[in-house]
């Protein structure tokens, strides 16, 4: 078998079930392959010096008891490294299990970067024509034959037999094609096929990393959208989300738009429909937890937690700080009492009818029994709370924001009315929401940073 005039290594690992820091190797399999021939073979299993879970032992057929005389990872790492030496690196979905092998060699200071040839790949690329090409799939396709499935040692020689089968079905040069086509684009997942990414538009917009059933994965926003997707995968032997969403994904979807804050404003909304299971930062969430203010009756600031649905909010002038949970919110609030010395009383942190519990241990100023002056605490309490506050509209009216020469948003307390088109004849496009923190954030920002951009709308209506 040639192999661009270099010897091959064809492994497997077989690990504990996690994956980043906490990821564990507990057995690998090596056959180094030279001029077509299989010069050396290795297998051990490794001790990850940790019990592994039950449904790893039914997987594998290894036991915590088989592990525990095993040799640790440092003990054979420069067997491994003598085996892999000047070799192409073979592996079925091979970033997964060089990962592994990187961060285990990383960790005793050698850094191990070979080029890597993936069988998944190699099977999507030269059987178009068939659907699924687990290494299961294709042991069964091909009629191919291994004794112990999800042992390492066993399922690295089965993908040397299936290359073989493969060279032998489709010819030297069709696979050396692959070979070369694989080191060129060496980042991209193995479900996912390289025209694919290819025809992904070097344009603003959103695009969605799909599962293989059609799920949403991810969603995410970019100028550039080609670049952006192709930017996720040159981590992922590193990162974790990115290792989760190379593995998973086997479709890209991408909705075009002509400016950045519009890509930015849709990923907010697609992300909100959709779901993905791994975005959090933008998901919705159908009640948050809210800092609101309220004057007492001796005239103190106080500060109350209440769940809010953001979109029925009409007014934001008393809303100090949005949270996804009440655990946050109070984490938030004492943090602030602690370093601006606020009444734990008037912030709702403690039900007292006399002083506070921080004004005992000399922490509270006595606003609580009337001691500090609500003029002193007040002040207090707004420069605390000012980097959170929702900010009160800054216009008298709603305003037209340029986007770009042929279309302006139009915007009133934060929200978002409508897209107004000027390319013809101005044709308005109307939209129906309602607040949401997110946008809020993205309007800011970009009002901020393009002042030039605003007209105001005195008695318009939508």
């Amino acid at each position: 078998m040639y192999m661009l005039n270099q010897p091959a290594v064809f492994v497997d690992i077989e690990t504990n079930g996690k994956v980043g820091a906490e990821g564990k190797i507990i057995e690998i399999g090596v056959l180094r392959v030279e001029d077509g021939v299989i010069v050396e073979e290795f297998q051990s299993l490794i001790n990850p010096n940790e019990r592994i879970p039950f449904w790893i032992e039914r997987l594998t057929g290894i036991s915590n008891g088989d592990l525990v005389g095993a040799p640790y990872f440092d003990e054979v790492a420069q067997t491994l490294k003598r085996l892999f030496d000047g070799a192409l690196f073979v592996a079925h979905n091979v970033r997964f299990d060089y990962s592994f092998l990187r961060s285990h060699f990383k960790a005793l200071g050698f850094d191990y970067k070979p080029k890597l040839f993936c069988t998944v790949r190699m099977s999507r690329a030269l059987y178009p024509e068939h659907r699924g090409h687990s290494l299961e799939k294709i042991i069964a396709r091909h009629n191919l034959h291994t004794i112990n499935r999800h042992r390492a040692f066993d399922d690295a020689k089965v993908m040397y037999e299936f290359v073989q089968l493969a060279i032998a079905e489709k010819g030297t040069a069709v696979f050396l094609a692959n070979v070369a086509l694989q080191l060129r684009t060496k980042t991209l997942p193995p479900h996912v096929d390289e025209t694919l990414i290819a025809a992904l538009p070097e344009k603003p917009g959103v695009y969605i990393f799909r599962d293989e059933s059609g799920s949403p994965l991810y969603v995410g926003k970019s100028v550039n959208i080609r670049d952006r997707v192709r930017s996720h995968f040159t981590q992922n032997t590193t990162i974790v989300k990115e290792m989760k969403l190379s593995q998973r994904s086997y479709s890209i979807d991408h909705i075009e738009t002509d400016t950045e804050i519009e890509a930015l404003l849709l990923e907010s909304a697609k992300v909100k429909e959709l779901q993905p299971l791994l975005n959090r930062r933008l998901r919705r969430v159908a009640k948050q937890s809210v800092l609101m203010s309220h004057t007492t009756e001796l005239g103190y600031t106080g500060i109350t937690i209440e769940s809010k649905d953001l979109n029925e909010l009409t007014d934001t002038d008393n809303m100090y700080g949005v949270f996804t949970s009440r655990m946050k919110a109070k984490s938030a609030l004492e943090n602030i009492v602690r370093s601006y010395q606020l009444c734990t009383k008037l912030v709702s942190l403690e039900k007292t009818s006399g002083a506070c519990f921080r004004y005992q241990l000399g922490l509270c100023k006595g606003a609580c029994i009337g001691k500090e002056s609500p003029d002193a605490y007040n002040a207090r309490v707004q420069i605390a709370l000012s980097s959170s506050r929702i900010e009160s509209w800054p216009f008298r009216s709603k305003i037209a924001i340029k986007i770009s020469e042929v279309k302006s948003l139009i915007v009133d307390q934060w929200i978002i009315e409508g897209i107004m088109h000027y390319e013809f004849e101005p044709t308005l496009e109307k939209i129906t929401n309602g607040f949401d923190l997110d946008t809020y954030k993205i309007l800011r920002s970009y009002i901020r940073l393009h002042k030039e951009s605003i007209s105001r709308l005195d008695g318009i209506t939508l």
